[in-house]
């Protein structure tokens, strides 16, 4: 996730869930429905996982998906849907997903109220299954970010962004801002080649230990690290956001017999982005898992310490 402007905010825990001073007004008095999450990406809150799907099928679930987590945003009594986004109030930041493969789906109420006071009966009305946490505290806005667990490899980030805007007028705009990410595909030709016999790992940033390059010529090893490889799923972090160079990163080049490099790989970077080269081609950079380092070494054989 990340917000679009430059302005002071407080991110906290959800165990610390905070709500700015401002005029409270009573809750309604009912108990919180009984609801649980209806998103069409249910499947995996009970942990399925999805391996594959057919081409295009991942962005429009992802759709799907959008306009059913909208859905369980349940507005306060009285809220009045609006028809286009109101002006807000300036210097407000907005939560926004860093991905650039994700689908959206928003709404927008006016309510009677203060923007604390509507943001808690949200919290005691929202659906089940929604983890949550308090991102923007302050004026002119607060905001609650919820979260659904991902679906394995066809939607990776699943969240609802409910942000109230203070009007000034007693009245409070209310913004529901549903965004789903979906996993593209990897392409066909996003293979190391079985043709590679050997693997050169040479350490980049900062190591403890200063470790130097190693070769990897074992049959075995260099199969299963190509393998690896070769399973992660294609990046879909947004160009906007820089990248620099990060600790403990890898760079590992696949050879053939012949002494020809077969693939290139580098990272991760800070954005925990790895970018690959086939074949002398740049192929879409991927997105390893957290712990890509302890598994490469691993795989390889080696015994380089990681912190």
């Amino acid at each position: 996730m990340r917000l679009s402007e430059t302005v002071t905010f407080v991110l906290l825990p959800a165990a610390l869930l905070t709500v700015a001073c401002g005029t409270a007004v009573p809750a309604p008095a009912q108990p919180p429905p009984t609801r649980t999450a209806t998103s069409a990406g249910q499947a995996a809150s009970t942990g399925t996982a999805v391996t594959a799907v057919p081409p295009g099928a991942a962005q429009h679930r992802a759709a799907a998906d959008a306009k059913a987590i909208l859905s369980d945003f349940v507005p306060p009594p009285g809220a009045v849907r609006l028809a286009r986004q109101p002006a807000l109030p300036s210097g407000s930041p907005t939560m926004g997903l860093n991905s650039t493969a994700q689908a959206d789906a928003t709404g927008y109420w006016r309510a009677s109220g203060a923007p604390t006071a509507l943001q808690a009966w949200e919290k005691a009305h929202i659906a089940r299954g929604f983890a949550r946490q308090d991102v923007i505290i302050g004026p002119p806005s607060w905001s609650t970010l919820y979260t659904l667990p991902a679906v394995p490899g066809v939607l990776p980030q699943r969240e609802l962004n409910v942000q109230f805007y203070d009007s000034g007028d007693g009245t409070t705009v209310i913004m529901a801002a549903a965004m789903v990410s979906w996993q593209p595909p990897r392409p066909a030709a996003e293979v190391i080649t079985a043709t590679a016999v050997r693997v050169t790992i040479t350490p980049a940033g900062t190591w403890p230990g200063n470790p130097g390059p190693a070769t990897v010529t074992t049959a075995a090893a260099v199969r299963r690290l190509a393998a690896y490889l070769d399973t992660l799923p294609v990046a879909t972090s947004g160009t906007d956001v820089p990248c620099p160079m990060g600790p403990g990163q890898f760079a590992l080049s696949f050879r053939a017999a012949d002494g020809s490099v077969v693939a290139q790989a580098y990272g991760p970077g800070a954005c925990g982005v790895l970018t690959l080269r086939v074949n002398g081609k740049d192929e879409p950079s991927l997105q390893p898992p957290e712990d890509f380092r302890a598994t490469i070494l691993k795989l390889a054989g080696l015994h380089w310490r990681l912190s």
